[in-house]
C-alpha cells in the first residue's frame, strides 16, 4: 500500500524532470545546429573568413536579428510574432559560401530560405510554413554588378537590386557614350 501513495508522487516528479530535459535539449539545439553548420561551411569552402560574423541568432543578438530579418521586408504581415522565426540568418561574403550552405543546409536537414536583391512581397524568403527549422541565406552583402563592353555582357551578382543595376549600367553607358536605352 505504502508503494501506491508514492507512485503518483514519483510519476509527477518524473514528468516533471522530463519535461525540462526536453526544454533544455530544445533551447540548445539551435547553437549546436548553428555549430555544426558552420563546421560544415569550414568543410566545404575554400574561402578562408570567420564566417562567425556572417551569422544572426536570436540568442546571441536579439534586437540586431531582427533588424537583419526586416531589413528587405516587403510585407510587414509575415513579421508578426506569431509567424516561423527563422533558426538564424546566414550572409555570405563569396560565392563559394552559398554553394557550401546549400550542401551544408541538405547535409543537416535544414530547410533553407534564400533572400536576394529582388521584390518578395509573399514573404517567401524570410518565412516558412512548410519546415522547421529553418535558415535564411541573406545574400545582400553579395551585390556586385560588372559590365564588359567587349563582350557586350553584364554580370550581376544575386544581391543587387534592380535599381543598383540601373544606376551601373546608365552610368557605365554615359561614361564610355554609350547609348543607354538598349538595356
Amino acid at each position: 500500500m505504502g508503494v501506491s501513495k508514492l507512485s503518483p508522487a514519483i510519476s509527477y516528479i518524473s514528468f516533471i524532470a522530463l519535461y525540462f530535459s526536453f526544454y533544455t535539449v530544445a533551447s540548445t539545439s539551435s547553437n549546436s545546429l548553428q555549430d555544426d553548420f558552420i563546421n560544415c561551411l569550414h568543410q566545404n569552402t575554400n574561402v578562408d573568413f570567420p564566417l562567425e560574423k556572417t551569422f544572426f541568432t536570436p540568442q546571441s543578438n536579439a534586437s540586431l536579428f531582427i533588424e537583419v530579418l526586416k531589413s528587405t521586408a516587403q510585407n510587414q504581415r509575415y513579421l508578426t510574432k506569431s509567424m516561423p522565426k527563422p533558426e538564424f540568418i546566414f550572409k555570405p561574403v563569396h560565392e563559394s559560401h552559398v554553394q557550401a550552405s546549400i550542401i551544408c543546409s541538405k547535409k543537416l536537414g535544414i530547410h533553407h530560405r534564400v533572400r536576394s536583391g529582388g521584390h518578395d512581397y509573399e514573404g517567401l524568403s524570410y518565412v516558412s510554413h512548410i519546415e522547421t527549422p529553418f535558415i535564411i541565406i541573406d545574400l545582400s552583402k553579395l551585390r556586385q554588378i560588372n559590365v564588359d563592353i567587349e563582350d557586350n555582357s553584364v554580370w550581376v551578382q544575386a544581391g543587387a537590386t534592380v535599381g543598383e543595376l540601373y544606376y551601373r549600367y546608365v552610368s557605365f553607358c554615359f561614361k564610355h557614350q554609350l547609348d543607354s536605352y538598349r538595356l
